[in-house]
Parts: C-alpha cells; structure tokens; sequence
C-alpha cells in the first residue's frame, strides 16, 4: 500500500487534520470541534486518539509504518518532538503527554507556528530554491516559524520563531516572557480591546471601522502596522529571509488594509542594500496551515530515518 501521511492541528476551537500523499498532495481535509472545557475535560485528547486509530485502520489497513502521523499544537516541544513540555493555561492534560508511548508507535509533535511555516515553505518557496524564509502567524497572538537553509529552524529548547515576543516598545506593559511592549501586545486580537480603550472588541471591527475612514480606528491600526513593520525591519536585519510570509486570521481578514500601509512602513524602515528588498507575502494554506505543516514534518522525520 503506498503510504499517507496524517497531519493534526490542535487548536482552541478547532481540531483540523489532512492527509497528504508522498507528493505533498492533500487528499483530504477534516475539522472538528475542540470542547477544550471544563465541563468536558480533555475530550479533546480522547478525539484525537481515536481518529489516529480510525484513520490508520481505514487508509493503512492498520499498520502505522504506513500512515505517518504528525501533531501541531500551542506550546514549547520537548528536544525530540514527542510531546508538548508547556502550555499554559490551555487545553488541560497536553503537558507531557506523550503520543507515542500512548499509541506505541511514532507520532511527532511541532510548535504550531513552525508548523505552519513548514506547510507554506514545503508548498510554494522550497520549489523555488528559496533558501531563507521566516513567517509571522497574527492572530489571537502572534507565532512564527523559521526556515533556515531550506530547513525549519527550531533552535534551542525549540523556541525559535516566537517573534511575538520582541519587544516594539520598551515602555510597554510585560509580555508572560517579560518583555515590555512585545509585538504580540501591539498587534494580537487578544489586547484589541485594551488598546482601544474599549472601542473595539476585534481586529475585524477595528479593521472595518478604518475602511471607513474613522479617524481613532486609523490611528490606532496604522500605529500597530507601524510597530509590525519595525519589527519585520529587525528580523530582516537579523536573519536575512528572501521572504517574509504573514499568515493567521488578521493576515487573512485584513488583506490590503494590511499589506498595503505595511509596504509604506517598510519602505521607511527596511535596510535595502543595493536596491535589494525582502519579499513580504500572505500566506496561503489559510487555517489547515498547521495540519499540513504537521503532515509535511512527520514526512520530513521519516526521510531522515531513512523508514
């Protein structure tokens, strides 16, 4: 039988998986209800053990040598990528949980944002001889992922890629990693409302009311494209990606109320040594970007075994 390979992304409202071929190609797409509750106390991790059950029984006629499984989730992942080793405040019960002892076969588990920077690099840059790429995940916060020559970078406690929390302001309040003014508080929907003194409840609103023109909702949403754009300007200096892709839900309700001011504020701030400049792009995977990064990363994983 020729073999799959079974991406899982877990999120807070939403468990979606894929399955790819061994072209890459995704031959299906599923999404389910997280009820990461309380009330309903990892019956999360319950749906994800048996669809791995279920789906190797059905595309594998039950030997897991031939579905590979991948698993992206929130969090800092242990230095072999078999479990989550922290993840506060969220989905109870994933802290050390690890797969592959449950199941008793090979389930390799990657930081959501390097994640889904692996599915957008695998995808549309790797082709292209593109060699460096780094990606920025703006949402509820703000992730990231870094392809280093033509390889995720994960760094040192697998880290690397948390640009969220890089400070835009030194006067600004402390992210949890204690950096004052992150970018994370300048851009992520959670602080929305806090940095429109209550106006706005969403980016989407904030994003609205500046198409029409209201005077408060520019300045407020310039000032935090603004922000991004110096952060983006930095990493550019730091690590000297050919490419910058910007994904996540802000990226994709935004667009070019977005992309547009962004190109402004890097052109004031982006170090262009011979007329040289980083392409800055959407993202294009959309919300199965971590189901498919996680299915490219379990197929990644088997190449270097040589299975």
């Amino acid at each position: 039988m020729e073999k799959h390979y079974l991406g899982i992304d877990i999120g807070g409202t939403k468990i979606k998986t894929v399955v790819l071929d061994e072209e890459g190609t995704i031959l299906e797409r599923n999404q389910i209800s997280t009820e990461d509750t309380a009330a309903k106390s990892q019956l999360w991790k319950s749906k994800i053990l048996s669809l791995i059950a279920e789906k190797t029984k059905v595309l594998a006629d039950g030997d897991p040598n031939l579905l590979k499984c991948g698993i992206s989730a929130p969090g800092l992942v242990d230095s072999e990528n078999r479990k989550i080793i922290n993840m506060p405040e969220r989905l109870s019960g994933i802290e050390n949980f690890d797969w592959s002892d449950e199941l008793q076969r090979e389930i390799v588990v990657v930081n959501d944002g390097h994640s889904a920077c692996l599915a957008e690099y695998d995808s549309y840059y790797k082709a292209k001889g593109i060699k460096n790429m780094l990606m920025l995940t703006l949402g509820t916060g703000v992730g990231g992922g870094i392809v280093i020559d033509g390889k995720l970078y994960q760094g040192h406690l697998q880290r690397a890629g948390h640009v969220g929390h890089m400070t835009v302001d030194h006067t600004g309040a402390p992210s949890m990693t204690n950096m004052p003014g992150s970018l994370e508080q300048a851009f992520g929907n959670f602080s929305v409302f806090e940095r429109t003194h209550g106006l706005y409840d969403s980016i989407n609103s904030l994003v609205a009311a500046y198409r029409n023109g209201n005077h408060l909702a520019t300045y407020w949403w310039l000032s935090s494209v603004q922000k991004l754009a110096t952060a983006l300007a930095s990493m550019n200096n730091i690590l000297a990606p050919e490419v910058i892709v910007l994904g996540g839900g802000i990226t994709a309700g935004a667009r070019e109320a977005l992309m547009r001011p962004l190109a402004d504020f890097m052109g004031l701030y982006e170090w262009r040594p011979g007329g040289n400049q980083v392409v800055v792009s959407e993202a294009k995977h959309g919300n199965y970007a971590g189901a498919i990064g996680a299915a490219f990363f379990a197929r990644s994983i088997q190449n270097q075994e040589g299975k």
